[in-house]
């Protein structure tokens, strides 16, 4: 059993706030493993991400007498804060549509180790990609669009209620989803965007690209509200295009660079990487 916390701290820049954090970690017996901070001196802000686990020589940790105290030192310094244990795995439901491409990535990944969750459930708005699901033994659910946006919303929200969902991967779910329910899983829906936000949105973005004689093709994980393709951004990544490169191999690359993209955004997310401020975000690693 994985014996480590995440501790994730961010506040208004102070003095003393180190000190304070690992103070506190070391008084209740925790031995730090790794420790990021970064201090946005343009805003003022500090962000942290501390990773320990309770000293094998000591009997004093306790996570309950843990958050008590840190509570304390929180509010002393007006501390935004989190504790997770790693043991506890967090859910995450794939919404997915026709292509495969995505899932697969997601899901052999996670096979191998590389996503620290569970994989609970697949929900699409086609049949295609039950066999996927099975292969991989998860359970598939088909929702049905004729019923309206907010009887399929209601039938995913059922769903992700079932399987006590944490996180949504949209994993090309080519479906726009209401604000309503975005707004219902804030900071908790992460897209894959094929493409530099705002650029080339619609139909056939290669095809867009293409004709466009781009140079370079990429794309966006980011967090999904209400703001079409307009969330806070968390992954990113491009591939050199030739001129000599037809829509096809656009298309094939393209899908390439998402897969991976999509990935790095949801390990960042599982490892407590991103800290959200003002609708951006901060990766600390």
């Amino acid at each position: 059993m994985d014996k480590t916390f995440t501790l994730t701290v961010s506040c208004k820049d102070q003095c003393g706030l180190i000190a304070a954090i690992t103070n506190c970690i070391a008084s209740k017996g925790g031995n730090i493993l790794n420790m990021a901070q970064h201090t946005a001196i343009d805003i003022s802000m500090f962000f942290c991400k501390v990773d320990f686990e309770p000293n094998q020589s000591s009997t004093k940790f306790s996570e309950e007498d843990f958050k008590n105290t840190f509570e304390e030192t929180a509010k002393k310094y007006n501390m935004t804060w989190k504790l997770f244990h790693r043991a506890r795995k967090q859910k995450m439901a794939v919404l997915v549509s026709k292509t495969s491409h995505c899932l697969y990535e997601v899901l052999l990944k996670h096979q191998g180790g590389q996503l620290d969750c569970e994989i609970p459930v697949i929900i699409s708005n086609h049949p295609n990609l039950c066999g996927v699901a099975t292969e991989f033994h998860i359970p598939f659910f088909q929702v049905d669009t004729g019923k309206g946006k907010v009887a399929v919303e209601a039938d995913i929200q059922r769903i992700l209620d079932q399987y006590e969902i944490d996180l949504v991967c949209l994993a090309r779910y080519m479906q726009i989803l209401s604000s309503d329910f975005t707004n219902k899983w804030e900071n908790k829906i992460i897209n894959i965007h094929h493409g530099f936000l705002p650029a080339f949105k619609g139909a056939k973005p290669y095809h867009q690209a293409w004709n466009k004689g781009v140079k370079i093709i990429g794309a966006t994980a980011h967090f999904a509200n209400e703001e079409l393709d307009q969330g806070p951004i968390i992954y990113q990544d491009v591939i050199k295009i030739s001129d000599t490169n037809s829509i096809e191999e656009f298309v094939q690359m393209g899908q390439d660079v998402e897969r991976e993209v999509l990935v790095e955004g949801l390990k960042r997310y599982f490892n407590h990487n991103i800290f959200l401020y003002n609708g951006r975000t901060f990766i600390i690693e």
